[in-house]
């Protein structure tokens, strides 16, 4: 059972690899406010973006839709971005709580849903505001750290990661926490609340603040086993945009410059798990602790040198579509010692039923008349129903390199990709975890290939994916023997 009204406060993460947090077992970074964060709830050991692009995945996140129907198809930036804003006509997270419930609802951080003025003209009843002699970051959707904030003190890779001489409480992801703490202290007593508290890192440019310091030892950071990936028998696309990294980021591609920018990504993600702690910190001391639902997750995750490339991009690895999901659930949310670590699929739209769940008291099924593409965790983590999702689906639709269309499917044991304009990709996730070897086009794999891509077309045509729809399997096999074989492909 769901306490009534209990508190929600959701922490996002921008770009944030799960393999660095100790509660996924990894071992690089210390992470003891994420890993206690985790002792005390759920964790999710297969959580999925829908799309690893910031925008649409926030996008998917106050929709609880895919972006083929929130038509937020890449990042809202200026400059190259052809979908700046959602959708018209769609209802949001914020107009749901302010129509249907009673709570008190507040979003600071990195916004990139959009511009800047899309949240300020949102109805969240707090969030921050740009005032005079304020940080630079107030006016801006993205709020990652940038020269402007402060000169480089050490700079690596021209700028990318280092420090800066800029204050700690001046830097973005600690003011987002400060104005998190500041509403918990100031809010309205008489109301539950829902806070989303949004830290724009670790994205890159990975800078800290000097005072924080560079905290790790470049030369003790091992390189990812996929880092020096050949992209035989892969995806053109993927090649092109190795060659385009390396010719933006040239002194990324040295693995002794690559391991002095990791030491500050680690970094900056040891600084996020201190505010993290904070603002834990501040719910118990006001003794909100028990009473608030608390989600933590990330709109995607990051390459950060695997495969070659740093940045996201037209693949569909693991190191960018898997992400953290951790639940710590309100008083009267039970869950058992079998539901510490769940392994169904879930992904960023059952963040968004959950949250819908939680301050409804009940399931909802839609927001207006939006029906929504993910389902509330609650029933998962307390074992009252069993959950009917076997697979995640995601899709890709392009961002600053151009148009380019994907669709994975994955059970965690393989994963295929289909690629609209390029190689199809299958890959076998327990025997090769890296995705190395592309056995699309083996014929020793076919049963499975085309098992999968049924599975994957069953879930378009369930979403109303129409797009995916057009796709065809005897092209796929035509292109592949002219490929491999240098069979002629109108044959």
């Amino acid at each position: 059972m769901v306490a009534e009204r209990p508190n929600v406060l959701v922490i996002l993460c921008d770009e944030l690899r799960i393999d660095l947090l100790g509660c996924y077992g990894g071992h690089l970074v210390r992470t003891p406010n994420f890993d206690a964060l985790a002792a005390d709830g759920v964790v999710f050991e297969r959580a999925y973006t829908p799309t690893a692009v910031c925008s649409p995945a926030r996008a998917s996140l106050m929709t609880g839709l895919y972006a083929h129907t929130h038509h937020m198809f890449c990042n809202s930036t200026p400059g190259y971005s052809y979908s700046q804003h959602l959708r018209p006509g769609l209802q949001t997270l914020d107009a749901w709580l302010a129509d249907e419930t009673p709570y008190e609802t507040a979003y600071f951080g990195k916004w990139h849903v959009g511009p800047a003025d899309d949240l300020f003209r949102s109805r969240f009843h707090h969030t921050h505001r740009p005032y005079e002699g304020g940080p630079p970051f107030l006016t801006s959707s993205h709020w990652h750290p940038r020269t402007e904030l402060g000169p480089l003190v050490q700079s690596i890779a021209d700028g990318r990661a280092g420090t800066l001489d800029v204050p700690m409480e001046r830097f973005p992801d600690v003011v987002a926490a400060r104005y998190a703490q500041r509403f918990l202290n100031e809010r309205d007593t008489t109301r539950p609340f829902a806070l989303f508290c949004s830290f724009p890192g670790p994205h890159l440019p990975w800078l800290v603040p000097e005072e924080f310091g560079i905290r790790y030892d470049p030369r003790a950071i091992p390189m990812w086993p996929n880092r020096n990936d050949t992209f035989e028998g892969k995806p053109v696309n993927q090649m092109k945009l190795r060659l385009l990294d390396a010719e933006q980021r040239k002194p990324a591609q040295d693995d002794a410059t690559l391991q002095e920018m990791l030491a500050c990504c680690f970094s900056y993600l040891e600084l996020i798990d201190g505010l993290l702690g904070e603002v834990v910190a501040t719910l118990k001391t006001l003794g909100l602790y028990e009473s608030t639902a608390i989600m933590l997750t990330a709109d995607h995750g990051d390459m950060a040198g695997s495969h070659g490339i740093l940045s996201i991009g037209s693949y569909m690895y693991d190191e960018v579509y898997r992400i953290p999901m951790l639940l710590k659930p309100p008083t009267g949310v039970d869950i058992g010692p079998a539901s510490k670590r769940v392994t169904e699929p879930v992904h960023l739209m059952d963040v968004t039923a959950t949250v819908m769940h939680l301050a409804a008291g009940s399931p909802q099924a839609a927001m207006g008349e939006q029906t929504l593409h993910g389902q509330s965790l609650l029933p998962l983590v307390t074992g009252e129903a069993r959950w009917g999702r076997a697979v995640h689906y995601a899709e890709y639709h392009g961002d600053w390199y151009g148009h380019y269309s994907s669709r994975m499917v994955t059970d965690g044991r393989w994963k295929l990709v289909w690629n609209f304009t390029d190689l199809c990709e299958l890959y076998d996730l327990e025997e090769d975890p890296h995705e190395l070897h592309n056995y699309f086009y083996d014929a020793t794999c076919r049963e499975v290939r085309d098992q999968y891509a049924a599975v994957l077309m069953a879930e378009a045509r369930r979403l109303a994916d129409g797009q995916t729809l057009s796709q065809s399997m005897a092209v796929e096999d035509r292109l592949g023997a002219a490929v491999y074989q240098g069979a002629p492909v109108n044959r």
